[in-house]
């Protein structure tokens, strides 16, 4: 099972480096990794890179487009769709400053067919992965 960690980046910021994005993920990874001796400066530059996530937007947004789905429950802030067929195992949690997706598919059906988006940067930390989302899935 992987774990996404996926980013809106502030527009600015996605321009400058679209076209870099080793860079960005190497200062999300350092922020991930961050001791908390220095909050001040991590949240500083929390601030300069992200933009927050609209939680009830997302969560309508996305009960509306899977809420006729038979593999698909919503319980709060949690989308799932566990699908023994695809097969498929996908958790989304929506929160303000990320969303957190684990699953065990390569294309994720929330990840792909759902968060359509511009300057959304996906990060797997563990296994050092990184892309955005919008070149992705196209």
């Amino acid at each position: 099972m992987r774990t996404f960690y996926i980013f809106k980046i502030k527009r600015e910021m996605a321009i400058l480096t679209k076209e870099t994005p080793y860079t960005l993920y190497r200062t999300i990874e350092n922020l991930y990794y961050y001791d908390s001796v220095n909050t001040s400066v991590s949240f500083k530059i929390y601030n300069d890179l992200f933009d927050l996530f609209n939680k009830e937007y997302i969560n309508k947004r996305i009960n509306n487009l899977f809420k006729d789905n038979r593999y698909y429950s919503k319980e709060g802030d949690i989308h799932k769709i566990i699908n023994k067929y695809r097969p498929e195992n996908t958790v989304l949690k929506v929160y303000k400053s990320h969303l957190l997706l684990k699953s065990d598919s390569i294309k994720p059906t929330l990840l792909v067919n759902y968060l359509m988006s511009d300057n959304l940067f996906v990060c797997d930390f563990k296994n050092k992965d990184y892309f955005w989302l919008d070149e992705f899935v196209s």
